[in-house]
């Protein structure tokens, strides 16, 4: 059963999602004129004064993107420093990382009003480099199993799982050597003789088809409650398929950070010294005047 707290920050992440996706529309519905005009014309636009970067809510778009990305970096500090260990599961904070890395990307290409140039391109498509390897990120972190606490399980503690697994489904559910040698079918048989990589992309489709698979195969070979066999099954399947690949995971989540970190240095350095220069230019947001 999902703990009480990961339900709370599950209802506090969608508040501030719904916020979000609220002010994106508006922008984008309000400023639709402005962004769709070229750029030699804009200056004519009556938009020009609110949507333009340095505008009332280009500016204020801006300090909330930016205000966003810096926040990421809490994630960082919450891996690596000692004294935030106890401060909430690392699972919960990558989830705020993760909300925080679409979020705050969205506010920037607004606050740019698609009009980038200069130093600060550096920063924005490094920005942009930083968010959709987020994506593959998270995918291959999906992939590697974790306790309950996000750290990752070495390969003998996911054997263990996998084998009690077995045990539960053979006592509770009357698993007997045929259906769990179709069971080992239906969890490798797609995997099986092609290479690694190969096998990694066709995860997601293989994994989106498993459920119909495991109701069939319990309905033929299961006792008692068959939804709760499937759903086991499932689990030592899934479990099963990520032991295959988990070398070829554990070195692609490596080589990610390798490419991650570099993009998200730049990033965070080259918006530190826009942020800089712009306020010593006079660019000070003053809430609407």
């Amino acid at each position: 059963m999902e703990p009480r707290s990961s339900k709370v920050h599950a209802v506090v992440l969608m508040v501030f999602s719904l916020a979000v996706a609220a002010q994106i529309a508006w922008t984008v519905h309000a400023g639709w004129g402005y962004y769709t005009t070229p750029l030699a014309n804009r200056p004519h636009q009556a938009e020009l004064r609110d949507f333009r970067a340095a505008g009332t809510i280009g500016h204020g778009l801006g300090i909330l993107g930016s205000f966003m990305i810096i926040l990421l970096l809490l994630y960082s500090l919450r891996k690596r420093m000692n004294v935030l260990q106890r401060a909430g599961e690392l699972r919960i904070w990558l989830r705020y990382h993760i909300f925080l890395g679409v979020a705050g990307p969205i506010l920037i290409t607004l606050h740019t009003a698609f009009k980038v140039g200069g130093l600060v391109a550096v920063s924005y498509w490094s920005m942009v480099a930083v968010a959709l390897s987020g994506f593959i990120g998270r995918y291959l972190y999906q992939q590697l199993p974790r306790n309950v606490l996000g750290e990752t399980l070495a390969v003998e503690e996911i054997e263990a799982r996998n084998e009690a697994l077995l045990v539960e489904l053979s006592t509770r559910f009357g698993m007997d050597d045929r259906a769990a040698s179709l069971l080992e079918d239906i969890a490798l048989r797609k995997l099986e003789h092609r290479s690694a990589p190969v096998a990694l992309i066709l995860l997601p489709f293989l994994n989106g088809i498993l459920a119909r698979q495991l109701q069939r195969w319990a309905l033929r070979y299961a006792e008692g409650d068959r939804a709760a066999a499937a759903k086991l099954a499932k689990t030592w399947a899934l479990q099963t398929r990520r032991l295959r690949l988990f070398d070829l995971i554990r070195d692609l989540f490596h080589y990610w950070h390798v490419f991650h970190k570099p993009f998200a240095f730049i990033m965070i350095i080259v918006m530190i010294v826009h942020v800089t220069v712009a306020v010593m230019l006079g660019y000070v947001w003053k809430f609407g005047s």
